[in-house]
């Protein structure tokens, strides 16, 4: 049996909103105070610059995220919890992971 974390999703959770990422993919983003996910946030499909390694999440506390793309960058405020989302918001995704890759 291997004990490779298989663990691809991971949600950075700041003051106000989750960012949800498949690797380092940003896959959703969700308003905390509403739960409602924004399905036009420019961090949506784009890649972060660094992200902590699986074991490290806890570095990661009080750093921001930065995504980069062809036309936008993002900076978020401080990540304050690092953790492994709940399997039902995987349904909201604006772009669904499957079989490896990201969905159109």
């Amino acid at each position: 049996m291997s004990t490779r974390n298989r663990r691809q999703h991971r949600m950075f959770e700041t003051q106000h909103t989750e960012y949800h990422l498949r690797l380092d993919e940003c896959v959703g983003v969700r308003d905390k105070s509403s739960g409602e996910w924004y399905r036009d946030h420019p961090a949506l499909r784009l890649r972060a610059i660094q992200i902590p390694t699986m074991e490290g999440d806890a570095e990661w506390l009080g750093r921001r995220l930065q995504f980069w793309g062809e036309f936008d960058d993002v900076t978020t405020s401080p990540v304050i919890r690092v953790m492994r989302p709940a399997r039902e918001s995987l349904d909201g995704y604006v772009s669904l992971a499957r079989a490896g890759e990201i969905a159109a």
